[in-house]
């Protein structure tokens, strides 16, 4: 338990200004989208290697 609150506070500490947070937001909404379209590509890959081999 103490490692979860040492990274609280750790990141309470870097983001401690709404510019910060700013863009530490806008860097996992894009890495959250590029891995959200990685996983749609491959679901669809998967699907058409299902249909080629029937």
């Amino acid at each position: 338990m103490e490692g979860i609150g040492n990274f609280i506070s750790m990141m309470d500490y870097i983001l401690d200004t709404n510019r910060k947070r700013h863009i530490t937001g806008g860097i996992l909404l894009s890495a959250s989208l590029l891995f959200g379209g990685l996983a749609l590509t491959v679901m669809t890959i998967k699907t058409e290697e299902d249909n080629n081999e029937q």
